[in-house]
């Protein structure tokens, strides 16, 4: 049944020698190929008269399997999901292979360094795996030609073509915090640095404010012997009421109101 169904699907095959026997969405070795949509929900998007392409096309054992399931009915749509499937399935391997350095290591134990080392080799086939942009193919029909692009990360102008020496030139350049920053670009923006950047600032400014604020206050009641938590609920309550009010507005609220009658 599965061979009559494949039928239906024109052979996609790279145009050039290079890409035989490649897998057009990660660059591994092709051992299968990704049918498009998946055979077993071929008669149901016929039934519903959903548009779909009815392309096979060569694709590595994991590729193959990330896609099985999926009712993604594009090429280019199946391309996009198999890449975020990677991500989602390397994101610790790929974790450790941005944020840590061989140079980083030399103190520590060996079983350690061992499992540091395997996993930054694990996240960075996985990150070549994320970068390779596909190959032009051919069909019965037509011959479709992807353009070759290199992937940029643009940090307030300066672009780099590698995501780790976007990550590297933050850390030690713009002296965020690798953990905390990673975490932004990577999960909450997509690799957007400039978006990243803008909210790690907003969420240290907002730290900042609010230890200063702490300081004021503990230093105010300290210098008129007053309780610090009467001192905090009160600056709370004046700049609730008045928002435009700053920590020193409403100090100085609370000392002419109840401090120096």
């Amino acid at each position: 049944m599965t061979t009559k169904l494949s039928g239906y699907y024109q052979q996609a095959y790279a145009s050039h020698s290079k890409h035989f026997n490649q897998c057009f969405y990660c660059g591994c070795e092709a051992t299968e190929r990704d049918y498009c949509p998946p055979l077993h929900m071929m008669q149901s998007i016929i039934d519903l008269g959903e548009d779909a392409e009815f392309i096979s096309i060569p694709a590595c054992y994991e590729c193959f399997a990330l896609l099985h399931n999926e009712r993604v009915l594009t090429i280019d749509g199946r391309f996009t999901k198999v890449k975020k499937k990677i991500a989602n399935k390397y994101a610790k391997a790929l974790r450790v292979f941005h944020m840590w350095h061989e140079n980083e290591l030399d103190d520590m134990s060996d079983e350690f360094v061992h499992s540091i080392k395997a996993g930054m080799k694990l996240g960075e086939e996985a990150a070549q795996r994320l970068d390779f942009q596909g190959y032009s193919y051919a069909t019965e029909d037509a011959r479709v030609t992807i353009r070759e692009k290199r992937t940029e990360f643009d940090v307030q102008g300066i672009v780099f073509y590698d995501f780790k020496e976007a990550l590297n030139y933050c850390i030690n350049e713009l002296s965020v915090d690798k953990s905390d920053f990673y975490k932004l670009v990577v999960e909450d923006y997509n690799g957007d640095f400039n978006r990243a950047l803008s909210q790690y600032r907003h969420r240290h400014e907002k730290v900042t404010a609010a230890t200063d604020a702490n300081t004021l206050i503990k230093s105010f009641a300290k210098q008129h012997k007053q309780n610090s938590d009467f001192v905090t609920r009160t600056v709370t309550h004046f700049i609730n009421k008045d928002p435009s009010l700053t920590t020193e507005g409403a100090l100085e609220k609370l000392y002419t109101n109840y401090i120096k009658k």
